[in-house]
Formats: structure tokens, sequence, C-alpha cells
């Protein structure tokens, strides 16, 4: 388990014990893509009766040939899209997870390692199909020269691609300069690609991250306060990516399947209350005017006792660890109710005018 219960023996500070289990949940935001029945027209895609299709696909054509035969552009697009970003998040949560419970026992340099693969290439995929699914597809399938489309090619803008990506999801929440920074900017002190290239390679020449004289990278014992700063800037970084992570996967999972229980708007709220949290644990002063102002969008009557509740910062955080709030009055557990997904899907959602 990611998540360190109280009095749950690990190598991992105390102070840091929160923030990982803020992590622990966004990455379960990730994996519930993968296991719950909720997500299942993921696995696949109806049409509707199509007897020539039907009949192709009876003679052994292979249904992305016949799609792409018959000129059907946009389910193509949906079925490939669909396998392509499946197959990525499967792929993805398994490094995250090793990285997270790796850095719990204090191996730094492998947590490191492990980022490198699905904070800077997988996401950057996913990231294309946010900015210009059409685009993507055309490069990845029609295409099909993996020079086009692989996320290390020199000609990529990957800033643009971040910049894009942000404008399809919430940009009151993400900071483009940031969210690149974290992943590409070399000469920041704050992003992961000179911790990543130290953990992957025992001498690095680079010169905003060069291995000391009669230094190896990553080798050589530290003292506690240096394992301290490592600890602050990985769970820093990772806090954020992964907040990211899930806004973008949740961006293209809903524009592909039908969002009935308005899970996307009630995962928003989710990762909103995580920075908030981690903010607030940072001794800042944050979280009492924003949590005030939540509770008046988000005020909800019981359904057995006919309160209307507002929420404090513990019930908030409640909700961010079990997803639901408890009545003030009877105790009785309940959801968000849907006007109230509404109220904050327009200022979390819609705020940049999208759908």
């Amino acid at each position: 388990m990611i998540i360190i219960e109280k009095g749950t023996k690990t190598r991992l500070p105390k102070p840091f014990h929160f923030v990982n289990n803020v992590c622990a949940y966004l990455y379960d935001q990730l994996t519930e893509i993968l296991s719950d029945p909720y997500y299942l027209d993921m696995a696949g895609t109806t049409f509707e009766d199509n007897l020539t299709l039907v009949r192709m696909l009876d003679e052994g054509l292979h249904p992305l040939d016949a799609l792409k035969k018959l000129g059907l552009n946009h389910e193509l697009e949906v079925v490939v899209t669909k396998h392509v970003a499946m197959s990525i998040i499967a792929d993805l949560v398994n490094f995250v997870y090793e990285s997270i419970i790796i850095a719990q026992k204090g191996k730094l340099s492998v947590a490191y390692a492990l980022l490198r693969k699905p904070l800077t290439d997988q996401l950057l995929i996913l990231e294309q199909i946010v900015a210009d699914r059409a685009d993507f597809i055309k490069r990845y399938f029609h295409d099909g020269d993996p020079q086009k489309y692989d996320p290390s090619a020199a000609n990529l803008d990957r800033k643009k691609i971040v910049e894009q990506s942000i404008e399809k999801l919430c940009a009151m929440l993400y900071s483009p300069n940031l969210i690149y920074e974290l992943r590409y900017d070399k000469t920041s002190e704050v992003g992961i690609n000179r911790f990543t290239n130290h953990a992957l390679h025992i001498v690095t020449n680079h010169k905003h991250y060069k291995t000391e004289n009669q230094g190896l990278n990553f080798t050589f014992p530290v003292d506690d306060e240096d394992m301290f700063d490592f600890y602050n800037h990985y769970y820093s970084a990772v806090s954020v990516l992964l907040n990211y992570l899930a806004a973008v996967v949740d961006h293209i999972v809903f524009n592909l399947i039908e969002d009935k229980e308005k899970r996307r708007v009630e995962k928003m709220l989710s990762r909103f209350i995580g920075f908030i949290m981690i903010y607030d644990d940072q001794k800042r002063s944050l979280s009492k005017l924003t949590y005030s102002q939540l509770s008046n969008l988000l005020a909800t009557e019981c359904d057995i006792c006919k309160t209307k509740n507002k929420y404090t910062k513990r019930d908030f955080e409640e909700y961010f660890y079990n997803h639901y709030f408890t009545c003030k009055r009877c105790f009785n557990p309940f959801p968000l109710a849907p006007e109230a997904l509404d109220n904050i899907g327009k200022i979390l959602y819609n705020a940049n005018g999208l759908d």
C-alpha cells in the first residue's frame, strides 16, 4: 500500500507522510480508470449497424483497417485513442507506484529514475492527444512513422504542447511554465530533469547538472539534511505532476465515455482540495478563505434530516479521502448533490468556456 497509516513503520520522515498520502489518492484517480466498471466503455467501442463493416470484419479484415478503408475517420480516431490511452495508463501507473513505494524506503535514486518514462515521455503522448487528438492520430496511425510522434524527438515543441494541453484543461489550476519547468527545464533547481539524469547516469557532463570533481551521481551516502532536501524536492514535484497527470487522463477519458455521475467534476474538486491541503500543510494561509468560498458553492441538503450543510476544512479533507461529506446534524454520509457539482464545474471546468 502507498498510504502510510498512523503507526506504520517506515523510513520516510514524518513531515512527508501527509504529502505521500495525498499522492497516493491522486494515484488512485488513475488506477480507477483501469478497474472501475464505470469506465468500461474505454475498453471497446460500439458503432451503429453498418452492414459493409460487418461483412469486412467477417471476412477477417482488421477492424482498424476496415474503418480506414470505409473512410470512418472519426470512429477510427476514437478506437485508436482509447487503445493508446488505456495502454499508456496501464503502464505508467506501474512506474508511478514503484517510484512512490521506493521513495518511502529512502531509495531516491531509483525513485527518480522511475519518474522519467511516465512524467516526461508517456505524459507527453497523452498531452498531444489532449492538444489535438486528430493530429496525433494522423501522425501515430495514418503516417505511422515513430519519428513523427516520438516524445524525445528534438523537433517536438514540448512547451507548446504543454500550453495547448492546459488550455483544454483548467488554466486556473495549472501553470504551463511550471509544468514545463518541472519536467524539461535543464537549468531549473526545482525540476526533475537534473535528478532523473543523475539517477540514470553515473556521470553527467551537462553544464547545469555536471558531476562534481571526484564525484559519482547518487552514489555516496548523504547526511540527514541532504536526504530531507531530496525528499522535499521529490514530493513537491511529484504531487504537482500527479495532479496534472490525472487531469490530462480525465480529459481524454471523459471526452470518450458518457459521464452520468459527473465523475469528472468530482475528481476535479478532489484534486483542487488536494492542492489546498498540500499548500496548507506547508504552513501557508490559503485554506480558510478558499474553503469558505467552496462551502458556499457546495452547500448540500441532507436527504434524511433536511439540514443544509456547509463545510469546514476538516469536512473537505474527509471528502478528499472518502468521497463523501457527513451531515452535521444526523451524521448521515452523503455525496455531493448534482446541482452542487454543477456549481463547482462552472468554476473549475467552464472557466475557460469549455463544454
